[in-house]
């Protein structure tokens, strides 16, 4: 297992806050265009996935980033069964899975998904803000207070 050095949980903050990011804050495009609506949910599902294992994962063998390294138990995030088997299974996998959904069951959950992961993420962001790892410059702790506010206003 990897045990990160504070140097490596200072350097890697800007990517976990960037995952975040990617994940919540859809960009402005046209949503009656089918491929580039299918794109922006595509792109918000794979950060999704990456940001459950992030919260989920108590330990790896590999250098993967966790939420335990800050100090931030694992734990699961409140997802509904079919919600992470479309996260496990269809995106980027392609298995003969997908063949059980229906015209109904297509369209991607994004609310869903995201309502699940929400409040993990807010308590975490509020957790690096209280206990960010030493030697965080002030620059990185305010680009997370903004994150941090971003989701205070859209509550």
């Amino acid at each position: 297992m990897h045990t990160p050095t504070s140097t490596e949980l200072v350097a890697i903050l800007p990517h976990i806050r960037y995952e975040i990011e990617q994940c919540f804050c859809v960009p402005k495009h046209d949503p009656n265009d089918p491929h580039i609506q299918e794109s922006v949910f595509l792109a918000i599902l794979i950060h999704a996935r990456l940001l459950v294992d992030f919260f989920e994962t108590a330990s790896s063998k590999h250098d993967d980033v966790l939420s335990s390294h800050f100090g931030y138990a694992a734990s699961t995030i409140p997802m509904q069964a079919d919600d992470q088997l479309r996260l496990n299974k269809d995106i980027a996998h392609l298995t003969y899975s997908r063949l059980r959904h229906t015209p109904a069951t297509k369209p991607w959950p994004i609310g869903a998904i995201l309502l699940s992961l929400r409040p993990t993420v807010v308590k975490f962001i509020r957790h690096i803000l209280d206990h960010p790892p030493a030697g965080t410059d002030g620059a990185e702790l305010e680009a997370w207070r903004r994150l941090y506010g971003a989701f205070d206003r859209s509550a």
